[in-house]
């Protein structure tokens, strides 16, 4: 088995295919090195047509001469040509290079030659000679490219992969260290929330605020029981109903008070005096329709709206309940300005604030730092799978098992 490092292969690789196909890279190498002699040919051909124009061309031939001995020679450097390192890609691209240069060569021409043309007849005749032995040379290269370079192209092949998996290595390291950072970061901050939260708790033993959540449960209990008492918002909607719609006519009943009472009903219980004249009013008027049929109801509904209101005028829980209720939303102002003198108020909304800011901030990090972990998890099962495909397209090309270490910089 070949077991090599990933920055060590290409290296290794390149040699074992130019050792493994010797023969055919030299028969390549041999046909390149006819054609760079057949573009020196071109380049010492416009030797010729400068020396033999020079007492045969007039001053301003002599420039369109010059320009089109510069041109040519201008082309023909620019074409690249394999020296060593023979592949397919670069053989390839110099064939491209020569094909083009025959139309450029035409375009040169076209426009020099007319004013020149009669007096370099021998070195335009030799021009045409190397270019077309240049155009046989170029056919000949190109089809043993076609016929013969198959084999090696296919094994050249594999060299264009190796950037990705560099690429894929990169950018797993790259991912690795962004989720570390994040891994680091989440943990800082969860260092400062939990302080935050303890700094919370112990405030929060204030006997002030257990005082307050006492008053606050006790206030939460006595709505619960007045809604409970007054729990016919049914009977009272159609009430409400029927009034606006002017089918029944029901003296003393104010309706802006019952759309009120039917928003808030505690609010409004709470504003009015302590016999509750209003609310009174209109549980007087709400049993007599029901009593009279009035409303349009189930007879269980209708029935046990008619029990709550008897119950709520024979028992007086309600105005006893609405009393307490005003009391206790009075010690809660009491605590709660008890709480702002001490300045524990704002220190407990400083805390709240800061710990809210805190958690968004963990939830971000939380979110990012999943997703670069799916990323960075990503990344190494497509490299494993590229190299496992490398690996393979490797040993089919030099007929042994490869194994490619990859190593990463963390």
């Amino acid at each position: 088995m070949i077991e090599i490092s990933l920055e060590e292969f290409e290296d290794f690789y390149k040699k074992k295919i130019n050792s493994q196909f010797s023969k055919i890279k030299r028969a390549t190498q041999k046909l390149i090195i006819n054609i760079r002699e057949n573009l020196i040919e071109i380049k010492v051909c416009m030797d010729h047509f400068i020396k033999s124009g020079e007492s045969k061309v007039d001053g301003k031939a002599q420039k369109s001469l010059h320009f089109f001995s510069d041109r040519m020679r201008k082309e023909i450097d620019e074409i690249e040509i394999p020296d060593e390192d023979i592949y397919y890609d670069n053989v390839n691209d110099l064939l491209n290079s020569i094909k083009k240069l025959f139309p450029t060569i035409n375009e040169i021409a076209r426009k020099a030659f007319p004013k020149f043309q009669k007096e370099v007849q021998a070195e335009i005749k030799e021009l045409d000679y190397i270019t077309r032995k240049l155009g046989k040379k170029q056919g000949i290269l190109d089809e043993f490219l076609r016929k013969k370079y198959t084999e090696v192209r296919e094994a050249e092949e594999l060299l264009k992969k190796l950037p990705k998996l560099f690429s894929l290595r990169d950018h797993i390291e790259k991912n690795r260290i962004e989720l570390d950072e994040f891994e680091n970061e989440h943990e800082e901050k969860k260092e400062v929330q939990k302080k935050l939260n303890s700094e919370l708790i112990e405030l929060e033993k204030n006997q002030l605020f257990k005082n307050l959540e006492d008053e606050e449960d006790n206030l939460f209990k006595l709505q619960l029981k007045i809604n409970d008492e007054i729990g016919f918002k049914k009977a009272l909607k159609k009430l409400k109903f029927e009034l606006e719609k002017g089918t029944s006519h029901i003296p003393n009943i104010d309706l802006n008070y019952l759309k009120e009472f039917l928003k808030n009903p505690i609010r409004m219980l709470s504003n009015e005096r302590k016999d509750l004249p209003k609310f009174t009013t209109l549980m007087v008027q709400l049993r007599h329709s029901l009593e009279e049929n009035k409303l349009i109801l189930k007879s269980e509904t209708k029935e046990k709206t008619i029990e709550q209101i008897n119950a709520i005028f024979n028992e007086k829980e309600l105005q006893v309940n609405i009393e307490n209720y005003l009391q206790v939303k009075e010690k809660i102002k009491e605590i709660e300005n008890k709480i702002e003198e001490a300045g524990l108020a704002q220190k407990l909304d400083n805390l709240k604030n800061q710990i809210s800011i805190i958690s968004s901030k963990l939830e971000r990090i939380e979110n990012d730092k999943n997703r670069k972990n799916k990323d960075y998890t990503r990344y190494l099962s497509n490299l494993k799978v590229e190299r496992e495909t490398f690996q393979n397209m490797a040993e089919h090309v030099l007929n042994e098992p490869v194994k490619i270490d990859i190593t990463f910089s963390f």
